[in-house]
Parts: structure tokens; sequence; C-alpha cells
């Protein structure tokens, strides 16, 4: 750690090097696990940016202004690597995510830190940072608020995280409010061929699911009256192989001919169902379900054919970074 930041340790330091060696050890493991875990706002991938941004904010207060986490992960995984094989074939992964996180957080960082301590300089010691500036924060600059309670500490300055959940909840509902406008399943327009384009990313989503494992998800679709567009969360580019077993599959589906159905019923059943839908939230309490069976079971607004056949051949055109731990893939149907 010292040869690599080109920093003495000793007492007055002990702590931010060791937060920095513990969570780098942390983020390195997470990012080896077989979930394909990623840096993101939810669940497993928000811990993660939190452990991450963490440290780059210790390395910062180091006095480093350069990028070690690289090298410091390089180091984790010459340790630990003979012990724990998932480290070692993961090493590309790994270091091309930590460089992907610290380039988007450096960025606004500094600026960042200037808005906190302009905040903090209009309080005095016990006062309370309130809920809107928390947040703004939190959505304009990436502080997780753990992070801002941690810069607020430091200054005695206490945070109104009731006041900052509020303002999140918000956020989030007028983001539900949003996507509740937008057309069913992700449709531009509303003919033909759009519609046969919706079912083929059910069974693209079924399809990827199968090749790459259980952790892909969709993250968003849109679909016009020529192609569709499929994001789904996964941390490589796919390979020419696995591009090829999903079109096998997709293709296979269509060739067998299969009846879709259709159900409506709660989220609660449609989830005890084994029905996956990411987006639910938006379609109220009561869901539809399309089936088909043997490949894919979906909480979906709608609308699709009434049979795979009706899909005709199945092309993905093109495969590539849609955002951070985000890949997109833009695929056809052909009748001829």
């Amino acid at each position: 750690m010292e040869e690599i930041s080109e920093v003495s340790y000793d007492k007055s330091n002990e702590k931010t090097y060791r937060i920095i060696c513990e969570h780098t050890r942390a983020a390195v493991f997470i990012l080896a696990d077989p979930k394909n875990i990623v840096p993101s706002n939810s669940e497993q991938g928000y811990i993660l940016r939190r452990l991450i941004r963490r440290t780059i904010r210790m390395i910062h207060k180091l006095g480093v202004k350069k990028n070690i986490l690289p090298e410091l992960a390089q180091e984790v995984i010459e340790i630990y690597g003979e012990a724990y094989t998932e480290v070692k074939l993961c090493r590309e992964t790994i270091i091309e995510e930590l460089k992907k996180e610290y380039d988007k957080f450096n960025k606004t960082l500094q600026s960042g830190l200037k808005m906190a301590n302009k905040y903090f300089g209009k309080l005095q010691v016990g006062e309370c940072l309130n809920g809107q500036q928390a947040f703004k924060l939190y959505d304009t600059y990436g502080f997780p608020i753990e992070f801002t309670l941690e810069l607020a500490g430091e200054k005695e300055i206490i945070v109104d995280v009731e006041g900052f959940k509020a303002k999140f909840e918000e956020h989030q509902e007028k983001s539900r409010s949003g996507a509740a406008g937008k057309f069913k399943g992700g449709l531009a327009e509303h003919n033909r061929n759009s519609v046969r384009l919706h079912t083929a990313t059910h069974l693209l989503n079924s399809a990827l699911r199968q090749v790459l494992g259980d952790s892909v998800f969709q993250r968003g679709s849109h679909i016009n009256s020529e192609r569709l567009r499929f994001d789904f969360s996964f941390h490589r580019k796919l390979s020419e192989e696995e591009i090829g077993q999903v079109e096998i599959i997709v293709n296979k589906a269509i060739n067998e001919s299969i009846d879709i159905n259709c159900m409506e019923m709660n989220v609660k059943d449609a989830k005890e169902s084994g029905a996956i839908g990411i987006f639910e939230s938006k379609y109220g309490d009561i869901v539809k379900v399309y089936d088909i069976p043997g490949y894919s079971l979906e909480i979906c607004g709608g609308p699709h054919v009434s049979n795979t056949a009706e899909l005709g051949y199945f092309k993905i055109i093109k495969e590539q970074s849609s955002s951070l731990g985000v890949r997109r893939i833009k695929a056809i149907v052909d009748l001829d």
C-alpha cells in the first residue's frame, strides 16, 4: 500500500489506510461473485458502489490524485488468487469495473465535496443538513447517504435522514409515474410487426438467462416496427458463440409453434408462480402474466402474438454496451 500510494503509513493515517485496504478486498470478492454483481443504485450493486466510492474518497483524503484502485486490486488478487480461484479467473472484469466506477465517480467527487462544504459552512456544530440538500448530493453528485453522513460526522453536523428518504421516495414515485405513461412493454408503435417483436423480447430474455445465468435481468426495452432493443444486466461483451446459442434457443421456440397463454392475477400470485418482471409496479395490483410453456413466464402488459410460429426467423443484429453493467441487444424477426 505504501509503495503503490507513495504515502508513508503512520498513526495519523492508520484508519484511512485500513478502510482503503479492507474495502478494496471486499470489492474484489464481490466483483468475483458468480452472480455478476456490478456497481449500481439497487440491492447488492448499491452495497458494492458504496464500498468503492468510500474507497475513492479515502484515496483522495490520503492525498493521492491518481487511480490506484486497479493496482491495489491486483495485490488482493495475487494474495488470494490461489485459494479463491474465482478471484483470479475474474481478474480482467474486476479491474475493468473498478476503473469504470473510479472514472464515473471521480468526475463529480470534487464538485460534490465543494457543494457539501458549502452546505456545511452555513451550519454550526450540532445543526442539521436538511433532506433536500442530502438528496441533491445523492442525485447530482452520486453521494450515497452513508457517504454524506460520514462527511457530516467529521464536521459534527447532523443529517435529516428521514427527510432524505422522503425526497428519495418522491423521486422514485415520479419515475414510476413516468414509466406508467409509456406504451405497454416498451412499444413505440402498435402494429403487427412490433407485437411480434414484443413477443420475441420474452424469448430473448429467457434465452439470455439460459446462456448467461439467472443473474441476467431486463433493464429496459424499446420496440418499433423494424427492430427490438433490449437492455439487460451483464458485465461483459457476449462472445459470438453465446450470441449464436441465444439465437438457436429463440428460433427453436419459434419452430415449435407454441401457443401463448395470458392469465390475469394479483402481483403476489404472479411472483409466487415464478413469473419474472422487473417493471411490474407500473401495471397496478392486477397484472397480466404471459406464458410461453417451456420457455418464458413474464409479467407484462402485452400485447403479444397467439403462437410463436407467427414470429418467423429471429436474428440478433447488434450487441453492445448500454451503460455500466448493462448490455444492449438489437434484433429483428423476418417472415421470409
